[in-house]
């Protein structure tokens, strides 16, 4: 073989294998970046493919016109690899600015600078070719703008390389080692062409870029074909990460070390009432209409005028942190809170009156109708006095269970071991002195719960007091309490004999909410829903012929603690 023919053979194969390559990608051209990548190949392939024939055509005019195929495929697909990086890695919206379209232009430029070179003479000078080791080299003297331009265009495959880099350093392990391939097969072609373009090496006349193409190839069908880099690829978390902060409803800033603006998104520009690149470095401050943030405190409350109303806003401040885990700023999130403040306020006041008025009302009117029954001998309006009276009861019942709602919502969890059996107990006698004449027993062990005693208590009363008003006094029903203490878990079970709580009260529970249609009679079953919920518990209802069962499920304590262990009397409590 001649010694130079195997520059032809290995420029031939890489070309060969460059447009296998684009057959097994083809089916991912939708993906980003996928089809700059695809075009890029083609520029690789050409350029290979006419660089093997170039070799061996030493006719002059034939020569130079298979090297202006040449630059013109070098320039595609140097700009071309640059574009696919930017999409691939989520920065595509360069490609569609005004420089990045002049940007993809380059190939063209070079093709018609290098066509029309005879006439002008600005790219390069003493054209001729030159026989080297049995093939055919073209030897000229690149201009120096000329030279300069093809450096720097031979410098965006390393930027592109940069940016893969980038992203397997920020995005994670996903497909570490082939986006390092990728970034790294532009190495040994990029450092060949300067070698080329500055007359280095042993042959200066000789490109061996596209000799060096065949590790290209390698490289890039290990990372596309072999492990399918572009099922999953950084667009997808950068452009999510981006819209995250855009797209998101709530006003979001972030603030360097010292509070300045670094960027805010399109919510938060509205309600500051700031231009995106006007704030930047000025301090938060500045738009806060004189109130202050303190970034390193976690949650404040500031008021901002909007829409020419003042406006509450809960503020969330975050630190901030790169990925060495430097703190580099905080995330300061605002949410409006005015109407829920307002709705809270008018509930408190209604709550607050209602249940005023309405205890003290029914107070003075069970009072007067108790001296009334006193005072009248007629048994027919006695009964409608004893009516009066029972209704009254109730109504002042409905306004305690009322506040005992508020008192659940509205405080704070506090988490005590608690003798379950005990409270129980207690709950049970006092619960006998209302309900005279009925029938509860309670059968529980001894067991110790890590829970909040007060909405215990409430929870354990309502569905007590619910069962009792369920069941039927004249037929002699009885509510039963029993207890069944697992490893996980403890369950309360209160059953009673009497028609069973209505589907509909059950739906209205299930479903949480009420309609003017679907409605509950009271608040017993919410009180025990919500408190349930406040204990971190599950609360369910067994309804048939033979009655209720309303089943309470808590966590059990720690099975290590003292008082999950230290209480062990020989045999359960029960109660009849």
């Amino acid at each position: 073989m001649v010694p130079g023919t195997w520059l032809v053979v290995a420029s031939a194969v890489a070309g060969v294998g460059t447009v296998f390559l684009i057959g097994s990608l083809w089916q991912y051209r939708d993906k980003p970046g996928a089809r700059w990548f695809l075009v890029s190949l083609g520029g690789q392939a050409v350029w290979s493919g006419t660089y093997a024939a170039a070799l061996l055509v030493s006719d002059p005019a034939l020569r130079f016109a298979l090297e202006v195929v040449v630059w013109a495929a070098m320039a595609t697909m140097s700009v071309t690899f640059l574009a696919f990086a930017l999409g691939y890695t989520g920065r595509g919206r360069f490609v569609r600015t005004r420089a990045g379209r002049a940007l993809l232009t380059l190939p063209i430029v070079v093709a018609v600078a290098v066509a029309t070179n005879p006439w002008h003479g600005l790219v390069w000078t003493g054209f001729e070719v030159l026989p080297v080791a049995g093939v055919a080299t073209a030897s000229y003297a690149l201009q120096p703008w000329a030279l300069a331009v093809a450096a720097v265009g031979a410098l965006f495959p390393l930027v592109a390389s940069v940016l893969l880099l980038d992203t397997v350093v920020s995005y994670g392990p996903l497909y570490r080692r082939e986006a390092v391939a990728v970034g790294l097969s532009t190495l040994p072609p990029t450092a060949a062409l300067y070698a080329w373009l500055f007359g280095l090496g042993p042959v200066p006349t000789v490109n061996f870029a596209t000799v060096l193409f065949l590790p290209h190839v390698l490289f890039d069908a290990y990372a596309f074909v072999g492990s399918d880099m572009f099922e999953f690829h950084p667009a997808t978390r950068r452009t999510g990460e981006r819209a995250a902060l855009d797209d998101l409803g709530n006003p979001v800033v972030i603030v360097d070390e010292q509070g300045r603006v670094v960027t805010v998104n399109a919510a938060a520009a509205t309600l500051l009432d700031v231009d995106r690149r006007a704030a930047l470095t000025n301090p938060l401050d500045d738009y806060l209409d004189g109130d202050s943030l303190d970034p390193t405190v976690g949650d404040q409350r500031v008021t901002i005028e909007r829409d020419g109303a003042p406006h509450t806003f809960n503020v969330t401040a975050r630190p901030l942190r790169d990925g060495g885990d430097t703190h580099v700023g905080y995330t300061v999130v605002f949410q409006d809170v005015t109407e829920e403040l307002q709705r809270e306020q008018r509930l408190e006041v209604l709550n607050r009156v209602l249940r005023h008025n309405l205890r003290n009302d029914m107070t003075v009117v069970h009072g007067f109708t108790t001296t009334a029954n006193d005072l009248v001998d007629d048994e027919e309006v006695s009964g409608m006095l004893d009516t009066v009276e029972r209704k009254a009861d109730e109504l002042v019942a409905l306004g305690e269970k009322a506040r005992s709602v508020e008192q659940i919502v509205a405080r704070e969890p506090r988490q005590t071991p608690v003798a379950l059996d005990d409270l129980l107990a207690s709950v049970v006698d006092d619960l006998r002195e209302a309900f005279p004449g009925r029938s509860i027993t309670l059968e529980c062990s001894p067991v110790t719960l890590e829970t909040d005693e007060e909405t215990l208590r409430v929870v354990t009363e309502a569905l007590l007091e619910n069962a009792l008003q369920h069941g039927s006094p004249d037929d002699g029903d009885a509510v039963r309490v029993d207890v069944d203490a697992e490893k996980e878990s403890v369950t309360v079970r209160v059953a009673d004999e009497g028609p069973g709580v209505p589907d509909q009260e059950l739906a209205v529970i299930d479903s949480g909410r009420e309609t003017d249609l679907e409605h509950s009679t009271g608040l017993g079953l919410w009180l025990a829903s919500w408190g349930a919920r406040q204990l971190g518990g599950d609360l369910a209802f067994d309804v048939s012929d033979d009655g209720t069962v309303a089943s309470l499920t808590l966590p059990a304590a720690d099975p290590t603690s003292e008082d999950a262990v230290g209480r062990s009397p020989p045999s359960p409590r029960r109660d009849g």
